[in-house]
């Protein structure tokens, strides 16, 4: 008894759509889209706190780096259940990889340009499990870094590869669950007072990443609910 794939099916509908592209623009476009990201991000929170350094820029780093993986992960549904953004799916990977490249940057400024605001061991100690979920989701992005080339899918096979890169939504949650632990309190803080008048940009891309995390869930739903066996004729005896 074999079952008909929507979401392949839909996915094979779309690519039929995109017209031939170079993947050098692609990247170049990705590149230039993530400087849009984090210029507006830098913008938020310049006018939200009033200055702007290096520890500032660090976490604009961070925002831009979960909004491109998360619009990765995102596509998926966008173009399964809306026609207009289509052909934006070739920029899966782009987002993807560049977005990985941000938190990377964050990583290392937090670490060895930071050292007065992320003192080590000492914050680890006060935070162990914020660190250790920052820890597990950067395994599991390296990972998918590590996959996201034609060549592993020509060895893992198309199926096993589109499961070992669904394990990116563990590692996204888990970049959620990474920043809700760091900045819990100032949320409270500024649901209480509103003050300053703009909401902390951390409360922002934790909203958007559990919208990212619905939707998945969402388009999961629905591929369950279309997939129907195709049954084989009965043979009358």
């Amino acid at each position: 008894m074999n079952q008909h794939d929507p979401f392949a099916e839909r996915h094979e509908q779309i690519m039929k759509k995109v017209k031939p592209f170079s993947s050098s623009k692609l990247w170049i476009h990705t590149f230039i889209f993530s400087i849009f990201v984090f210029v507006g991000g830098s913008l938020y929170l310049f006018a939200r706190r009033g200055d702007y350094d290096l520890y500032i820029a660090n976490k604009v780093f961070a925002t831009t780096a979960l909004v491109l993986m998360g619009l990765s992960m995102a596509l998926s549904g966008l173009c399964y259940f809306w026609d207009f953004v289509d052909t934006k799916i070739i920029y899966r990977k782009h987002l993807g990889v560049i977005g990985f490249g941000y938190a990377v940057l964050h990583i290392i400024v937090t670490l060895f340009f930071l050292p007065n605001k992320f003192a080590q061991p000492e914050w680890i100690i006060d935070h162990p499990v914020s660190a250790i979920v920052a820890t597990l989701a950067l395994l599991i992005f390296i990972g998918m870094v590590a996959i996201s080339n034609r060549h592993a899918v020509v060895e893992l096979g198309s199926k096993r590869w589109r499961a070992l890169m669904r394990v990116g939504y563990v590692a996204f949650a888990l970049v959620i669950v990474h920043f809700a632990l760091l900045k819990y309190n100032g949320w409270i803080k500024w649901i209480d007072t509103h003050e300053p008048f703009l909401p902390p940009l951390s409360l922002l891309e934790v909203i958007f990443g559990v919208g990212v995390i619905i939707l998945r869930l969402a388009l999961w739903v629905s591929v369950l609910s279309k997939k129907k066996p195709t049954s084989s004729p009965t043979t009358v005896k």
